[in-house]
């Protein structure tokens, strides 16, 4: 429980973003360097102020309240079938169903270029406390009252308006939260997201309209809290000078979102319509809602272990492989006839959507430039542009569906299709450092040996002196010039833990204080290099 939840020393200084990001942990790759983007400065002072008032103020719980609204982007898609009136809004016209979702994309770039500008949503509260009551009321209307086509057009105005407005109000907490706050607030509320979504599948079909109300009340109610006119810019230019601005910050914010990831946005998008579109069928439903729940469930605790375990450093790599390798083996196993394997393909397709989805509100926020609102308006964009691919994928997946009815296209070859689609993505990943433009030096190639010849040094004395492995982690950040309460957020460790591991390591090195350690490190160093 320590890793998950760290003690904090009330008086603990804030720590430099760009200091900490600069000296990521050496078996991990930065998520901002794995897409070839710079590490941004993006946990400063405000961000961490912004988490120690969450543990002080005892709002932290509210924040968790985050996971309604990662249940709701799975729930609207099944909005339908626990409205009351199902059969009704299936037959309504199909371009009826795409209204909330086209809305919420225009939101979103309205919303991005208004954040652009110097705005914030979140400051607004009355505004938030009204989109608030327009989602609810949406849904209502969409699971009670969809009898007659206006209604439902109604509703489904209310929901794309409403709950894209609240998407913007939490990803704009959460860019104001430290990465280490962020990323654990994301793990743990998607795995009350995907706990949420299972309780809500095992409900009876009267009480899942009524599940679903209590969830995006949830989903507004756990920003009240944070929703304060604080939160705006402080200052503001001019006219002319905040249009020079925002173009400088789209165009900064574009250039950062590279194009690794829209080529595996565009196949998951691809992949989702043509599940949505085919509409895959499930022989045995019990199985399947049982092997869904049983791989997000599972899947969420594995991300939030790893999470824990990687000291909120993640690397890319070693979460979207597995992802990757999930998604290939339910496309593969798609058109497999047998029942069981059917069911058991489909989901696992749907449940690489939900990790697909977790990963991006991690992702994206690091795609960020080390502008102040930079991760902010990165994720934003990107999400974006993630939300324009799905409803750009649905004409070509109706035209996939046409193809195979028509025995054209074989369900075996649009699998292989998919496969491909998504081992592009891969390969695209597996670029070298040389084939990107980022201006990177050949010493600054050679840094990473050069920094697993200094971590080699390190291990070396500190194994001469008598250190713990504990002791030598908590050794090697010191003789980097780290701060008690830099080691503590590092490592994750209580205050008393580290300055009891900081005592001990000088007692054994025979020296004051952290700077005589540095010290007699460079002079054991110099003696290393005469030796050689």
């Amino acid at each position: 429980m320590q890793l998950l939840c760290p003690r904090r020393h009330p008086r603990r200084r804030a720590l430099q973003g760009r200091s900490m990001a600069s000296r990521a942990h050496l078996r991990t790759v930065p998520i901002g360097r794995f897409f070839g983007c710079g590490l941004r400065a993006g946990t400063g002072r405000k961000g961490w102020g912004m988490g120690c008032k969450l543990r002080k103020s005892g709002t932290e719980p509210f924040s968790l309240l985050f996971g309604c609204q990662l249940a709701t982007l799975g729930l609207l898609r099944q909005t339908p079938s626990y409205s009351l009136q199902e059969a009704e809004i299936l037959a309504y016209p199909e371009l009826s169903l795409w209204l909330a979702r086209v809305l919420s994309v225009a939101v979103l770039f309205a919303a991005s270029t208004a954040i652009g500008r110097g705005a914030s949503l979140l400051a607004h509260r009355k505004l938030l406390v009204l989109n608030g009551a327009a989602l609810v009321a949406g849904s209502a209307i969409t699971l009670f009252f969809a009898s007659a086509l206006p209604l439902y057009l109604i509703g489904q105005t209310f929901i794309g308006i409403a709950h894209a407005w609240v998407l913007v109000c939490w990803a704009e907490f959460l860019a104001s939260l430290a990465t280490t706050d962020r990323t654990r607030c994301v793990a743990r509320s998607a795995l009350i997201a995907v706990v949420l979504f299972a309780l809500v599948g095992l409900a009876p079909s009267p009480v899942k309209a009524a599940l679903f109300m209590v969830v995006a009340c949830g989903s507004v109610v756990g920003l009240l809290p944070f929703s304060h006119p604080s939160a705006a810019p402080s200052s503001v230019g001019s006219v002319g000078a905040e249009k020079t601005a925002t173009g400088e910050t789209l165009r900064g914010t574009l250039s950062h979102l590279p194009v690794e990831l829209f080529a595996l946005m565009a196949s998951y998008a691809m992949l989702f319509r043509i599940l949505v579109f085919f509409d895959f069928p499930v022989h045995d439903e019990a199985l399947f809602f049982g092997c869904a729940s049983l791989l997000r469930i599972g899947g969420m605790v594995l991300l939030l272990a790893y999470l824990s375990r990687m000291r909120f450093t993640p690397s890319v790599r070693q979460i979207i492989m597995p992802l990757l390798f999930l998604t290939v083996i339910g496309v593969a196993l798609l058109p497999v006839s047998d029942e069981p394997m059917s069911s058991l393909a489909v989901a696992i397709v749907e449940s690489s959507w939900t990790f697909f989805y977790t990963i991006m509100w991690l992702v994206l926020f690091e795609l960020g430039s080390p502008r102040k609102r930079g991760p902010l308006l990165a994720f934003l964009s990107g999400w974006t542009v993630m939300n324009a691919l799905l409803l750009a994928a649905a004409p070509l997946a109706a035209l996939l569906k046409a193809q195979v009815s028509t025995g054209t296209l074989s369900l075996a070859a649009l699998a292989l299709v998919i496969v491909y689609m998504l081992s592009v993505a891969l390969l695209m990943f597996r670029r070298k450092p040389g084939e990107h433009e980022t201006g990177t030096s050949p010493d600054a190639e050679r840094e990473p040996s050069w920094k697993e010849e200094q971590e080699e040094f390190h291990r070396a004395i500190a194994g001469r002196f008598g250190l713990t492995r504990r002791e030598t982690d908590v050794f090697e950040l010191l003789v980097q010039g780290y701060s008690l309460p830099a080691i503590e957020e590092r490592l994750v460790l209580s205050h008393s833990t580290v300055k009891g591991h900081a005592r001990s390591i000088y007692r054994k090195f025979e020296v004051e204080g952290k700077q005589g350690l540095i010290e007699k490190a460079a002079v054991l160093r110099e003696h290393s290099a005469i030796g050689e």
